[in-house]
């Protein structure tokens, strides 16, 4: 029993046995593969520090999976997010050819099995039969003939995906498990941990060698400016000597040697010479010369075309070598003779440059080959002559300067008896300079300068004593501008000499006449007592001035129009005094002249009111704010119009401005001529365009009548209107004419045969109208309407009135009356003889605007 017992445990432990022998080789399998991963894992740890290059990694990579499974077609692909590329840095194939695969765009390989890994970020086997249910949902293209077994792993670092490994067969015998599948996503991490490191030391390498190129460069840099700052320190110390040698260099040979040492310790100067160029520059001389070959050297020689000479022509430094010799012999730049020593193999030449001219030139040349010369040198030549030409000039001026002194102390002695005189003499030209800078050159009497400084003296006077009194007075001559006009320049020098004699009598003399200029005088009253006594002054100075004054063997009327302004207070100025005084005479003027006027506030806002008017007349337009008065002139025998008065009005805030006050305020903008050219320019027109209307009265001024220039410009207007001069009548008004002036009855003589017919306006408004009826060419006498008021009620008027018809009849004048109001007067005015008529008792007078006939 025990027997049959035996053979059955017996056979129990071998069956044991075996299962624990199968169990020991699979567990030997295991850790024989264990080992063999591991293995691989270590060789891929090292690959990182053992690989020379990325390309090298790559492929011991394929080489250790190759050991791990089948790989014989394999790739690694990298995502590349700059540009959104992949990049296939590693591939092997049976069929394709690595060669034409390099980087696909992501777009394309998104829907791929490599798209398909990279996008998920998760390991995909192509065996696992899932790849149709893929394709059915639209997470991957079917992009051609697949496989018959595709592995691919992601490559992840720090989470991302970096890339992708894939392995794949094409035959039936090679096929993966689920096992290599993990298998390479483990291997995969390794790799990219060890691809990291490799990536990483690469960068190291290229940011080390990167580092050392930029300090080898630095290193380089640090080298070349230690060099040049100890050539700069070189040069520096050179310069400062050659400054030194300046002052310290007994002579001037002494000084030339001292250079040669000095240039010298820069460059090799074995044959060194200093030319210099004669002031006539016609000669060229050589102070100081070494030479190796030319021992016996002229002293100096006339300038030609040596290489010296072609640096002072050209004016810059130049290097001339055999074979640039050659090219200026050529051209004819230099001469190749003997008369210019021996020819050296370089030669160095910068020209000594002293106020933009040469005056020399500075060289260096060598007969050895050993020794050459390059464009530094030439450089540094030039750089060095623009001081040594600097110190050259000083060092002659310093030895020209000696010479001078002991040349200016023999004149010493001469000149400073002679510098007595000469101050004294300066003395009295500046005295008489002071006196004619506040002097009047015509008068001798203080001009506005001193006037105004003897002005403001009072003033702060007036401050320290508030009971001192003064005033200024204004004096303007009257028909000055007249008498110059007609008797010239020097009769009206005399004129104002005579006239502030006649003021200067009027004054005591602590007061102070000046003349500003032209005819216009102030006076400074000083230490008045009231107000009165300006006003007595003003009438002595009017009563002076009414006096005649005579010029040859006639005799000529003025008279003056004085302004008084007085001091108000201490804080009055200067300026205001005058301006107040200017303001109270031209009141003055406006009342008649002859008179004087004490300034009061109503003259001011006057004034000011003026101002705004001359302002608003400036920017007046012609065509818009001036109407034309046209006003009919009749022939009384058949009450039929025989002209028309034309005459500008302004329009000023919807009211009318006199004839005489828009007169006024033309003349002090000076706008007159500008109106007047306006009136006959439309004047013209009408006359134009109305052919058969009789002849038209235009007012113009007497401005037109000084130059010939302006009469020749009223006579091309009425050529350029095609309008026969006859037609226009220019009325010049009585009070505005000179009859001694020579130049307006020039003027109205080229009028009259020009063809143009002339009426003498206001006549019987001043004294003195009679002379213009006999002298001057007037076809028209318009008598004003003062003079004609008073003929139905004043037998003395009509006696006058009798007497100017009888006189413009034998003249053959033909005579108007102007302002005539009623037909009584109407009619005693032609009793009288006077025919053609104007006035209210005809109608209204129109105003005609822009483009308005009559």
């Amino acid at each position: 029993m025990s027997r049959v017992v035996e053979p059955q445990s017996e056979a129990s432990e071998i069956a044991r046995l075996r299962k624990v022998v199968a169990r020991l080789k699979k567990l030997t399998v295991k850790y024989q593969q264990a080992e063999l991963i591991q293995k691989a894992l270590f060789r891929i740890s090292e690959l990182a520090s053992a690989v020379q290059d990325i390309n090298q990694f790559y492929s011991s990579c394929h080489s250790i999976i190759g050991e791990l499974m089948f790989a014989k077609n394999f790739f690694i692909c990298l995502y590349d997010d700059v540009d959104d590329t992949v990049q296939f840095v590693y591939f092997v194939d049976e069929y394709d050819d690595a060669s034409t695969i390099d980087s696909f765009p992501m777009e394309v390989l998104r829907r791929g099995m490599t798209g398909y890994v990279m996008r998920t970020g998760q390991p995909f086997w192509y065996a696992t039969g899932n790849f149709q249910e893929l394709v059915a949902a639209g997470e991957i293209k079917d992009l051609g003939a697949a496989p018959v077994d595709w592995l691919g792993v992601p490559l992840k670092s720090n989470g991302r995906v970096i890339g992708a490994m894939v392995i794949q067969s094409y035959t039936d015998d090679q096929t993966y498990s689920q096992a290599d599948q993990d298998l390479l996503v483990f291997v995969s991490q390794h790799i990219v941990n060890a691809l990291d490191r490799l990536r990483q030391r690469e960068f190291l390498q290229a940011e080390i060698a990167r580092q050392t190129a930029e300090l080898r460069d630095i290193n380089r840099n640090l080298t070349i400016e230690i060099a040049e700052r100890k050539r700069a320190e070189q040069v520096s110390s050179v310069l400062f000597s050659i400054a030194e040698m300046t002052n310290t260099s007994d002579s001037m040979s002494s000084f030339y040697r001292a250079l040669h040492e000095q240039i010298g310790q820069l460059i090799n100067n074995d044959n060194f010479f200093v030319a210099l160029v004669d002031e006539e520059r016609r000669e060229l001389s050589f102070p100081y010369y070494v030479d190796e070959f030319d021992t016996q050297v002229q002293k100096s020689r006339p300038l030609g075309r040596g290489m010296t000479e072609y640096v002072i022509r050209h004016q810059r430094p130049v290097f001339i070598n055999q074979e640039t010799f050659q090219r200026l012999t050529a051209k004819d730049e230099i001469e190749a003779t003997s008369d210019y020593g021996t020819q050296p193999l370089q030669w160095l030449g910068s020209p000594l440059i002293v106020d933009d001219e040469v005056i020399g030139v500075l060289s260096v040349q060598t007969y050895r080959k050993d020794v050459s010369y390059k464009q530094d040198d030439l450089d540094l030549l030039n750089f060095v002559s623009q001081h040594v030409a600097v110190a050259i000039e000083r060092r002659r001026n310093s030895e020209e300067v000696k010479r001078m002194n002991a040349y200016l102390e023999r004149k010493v002695a001469e000149r400073t008896e002679e510098l007595v005189d000469e101050i004294e003499r300066r003395k009295k030209i500046e005295e008489k300079l002071y006196y004619d800078a506040h002097h009047d050159a015509l008068t001798g009497l203080p001009n506005r300068a001193l006037f105004t400084e003897r002005l403001e003296r009072v003033l702060k006077h007036k401050q320290r004593f508030p009971h001192h009194h003064f005033a200024v007075l204004f004096v303007d001559l009257d028909r000055f501008k007249d008498i110059n006009d007609s008797l010239g320049h020097s009769a009206g020098d005399t004129f104002l000499l005579e006239a502030s004699k006649r003021i200067c009598s009027c004054v005591r003399e602590n007061d102070t006449v000046a003349r500003l200029g032209g005819d216009e005088f102030v006076i400074l009253l000083d230490m008045m007592q009231h107000i009165d006594d300006a006003r007595e002054v003003a009438a002595r100075i009017i009563q002076q001035m009414q006096k005649p004054f005579e010029h040859g063997e006639s005799s000529h009327f003025s008279g003056a129009s004085v302004g008084i302004a007085e001091c108000r207070g201490d804080g009055d100025t200067a300026e205001r005094l005058l301006r107040d005084a200017d303001a109270a005479m031209y009141q003055a003027k406006s009342m008649g002249r002859g008179r004087y006027v004490v300034f009061d506030e109503q003259i001011h806002r006057d004034l000011v009111a003026s101002l705004h008017s001359e302002t608003e007349l400036r920017h007046a337009e012609l065509d818009q704010d001036f109407t034309i008065r046209a006003e009919t002139i009749h022939d009384y025998a058949n009450q039929q119009p025989v002209g028309t008065e034309l005459v500008t009005r302004w329009h000023r805030d919807g009211a009318k401005i006199s004839a005489e006050r828009l007169f006024a305020l033309a003349e002090k903008t000076g706008m007159l001529v500008s109106l007047d050219h306006w009136l006959l320019q439309r004047s013209c027109e009408i006359a134009h365009a109305q052919p058969d209307t009789p002849a038209l009265f235009v007012s113009l001024s007497s401005k037109h009548l000084y130059k010939l220039a302006d009469v020749h410009k009223l006579e091309q207007m009425i050529r350029e209107a095609h309008v026969a001069p006859e037609r226009i009548v220019m009325t010049f008004s009585e009070a505005d004419l000179n009859y001694n002036s020579k130049r307006q009855l020039t003027a109205l003589k080229k009028l009259s045969e020009f063809g143009v017919k002339l009426a003498l306006n206001h006549f019987g408004r001043n004294a003195g109208a009679l002379q213009f009826i006999l002298n001057h060419p007037f076809d028209f006498v318009i008598l004003d309407p003062q003079f004609v008021e008073h003929a139905t009620d004043s037998e003395r008027s009509q006696k006058m009135i009798e007497h100017v018809v009888k006189l413009c009849g034998d003249l053959q004048i033909a005579l108007i009356a102007a302002g005539v109001k009623s037909p009584e007067l109407s009619d005693q005015l032609a009793q009288l003889g006077v025919m053609y008529q104007q006035g209210a008792h005809f109608g209204e007078a129109r105003h005609l605007k822009r483009n308005d006939l009559l």
